[in-house]
């Protein structure tokens, strides 16, 4: 898809980060916006924010872990843009725990929303993608889709399987001779809120003795859950809206796996490389990734 010139995308997770990102940039392409995301407050933020552009905007409260919302979405946006022509299954959560102490409700809530969400969202739009001249389907896994570390179990069962899903669909599409493009991206650490969300939500407590036992991925160890979230976001090499960027000039040369960040390449190379040492590695890459500038905050 090279041009998103009166395109309609339907972006969840676009209250904030890299959902946010998507939007404005695909706004400022010429793309009309169906906006999905649960937060009422942070959604008419993001749509404040596209109110400069002049293109169709609509606003649609959905809890992307809800099947049955999740399904009647198509014909909403359609109602209100007339077709949908991409579709970014965005939205995301963190979580920690060790396997031991996970809850069924983690559980639930975390693939409900991380695997579930971009199931259903993905099976629910494709027959109608599937009559548009071109659209494409964008399923935002992780590196944590390719690699493993402790305590993120929930977080790395539901970005494997959105990778697993993705590359699956990618290539019935491509037995069916679709218009239909499927992409499968794969950030690295992105500067985003998602951290400062899971402690809000209680889905992220703070263990002094497991933090020091981490590997150094993400930089500094942070001292409380607040640090968490500030480091996680400060401490990024890469901002959302460069995430964004990196997405969109993906899709333009049809680049169907879309690794954002170079730490999401040294990763894949370390586990390619490595496939059962790597983790004894993982720190080196936060060595390296220091030897390069981040982006600057943006200021919205």
């Amino acid at each position: 898809m090279k041009n998103f010139q009166d395109k309609v995308a339907v972006i969840t997770g676009s209250g904030s980060g890299m959902g946010r990102e998507l939007a404005i940039e695909l706004a400022q392409a010429g793309a009309n916006i169906a906006l999905v995301e649960w937060n009422e407050e942070t959604l008419n933020e993001t749509a404040e924010l596209l109110k400069s552009y002049n293109v169709g905007v609509s606003k649609h409260i959905v809890d992307v872990s809800d099947k049955e919302a999740i399904y009647a979405l198509p014909n909403q946006v359609i109602e209100e843009h007339g077709s949908v022509d991409m579709v970014f299954n965005n939205a995301g959560v963190a979580l920690s725990s060790t396997i031991e102490e996970s809850t069924d409700e983690d559980w639930d809530w975390g693939l409900g929303i991380l695997l579930h969400g971009v199931i259903n969202g993905t099976r629910a739009f494709l027959p109608h993608l599937k009559e548009r001249p071109e659209a494409a389907i964008v399923n935002t896994s992780s590196i944590f889709g390719l690699l493993s570390v402790p305590t993120q179990s929930i977080y790395h069962v539901g970005k494997y399987g959105v990778r697993a899903f993705t590359e699956s669909l990618a290539l019935e599409m491509k037995m069916e001779n679709s218009p239909v493009e499927v992409y499968s991206v794969h950030p690295g650490h992105i500067g985003t809120n998602i951290a400062n969300i899971a402690a809000e939500k209680g889905k992220m407590e703070f263990d002094a003795e497991a933090m020091e036992k981490r590997p150094n991925i993400f930089g500094p160890k942070a001292k409380s859950i607040e640090e968490v979230g500030q480091l996680f976001k400060s401490n990024a090499p890469v901002n959302a809206n460069t995430a964004a960027k990196i997405i969109l000039n993906n899709i333009k040369k049809k680049n169907k796996r879309i690794l954002v960040g170079a730490d999401a390449h040294w990763y894949d190379r370390i586990q390619r490389l490595f496939p059962k040492k790597y983790i004894y590695l993982l720190p080196f890459v936060s060595l390296i990734r220091g030897w390069f500038p981040k982006d600057k905050p943006l200021d919205r």
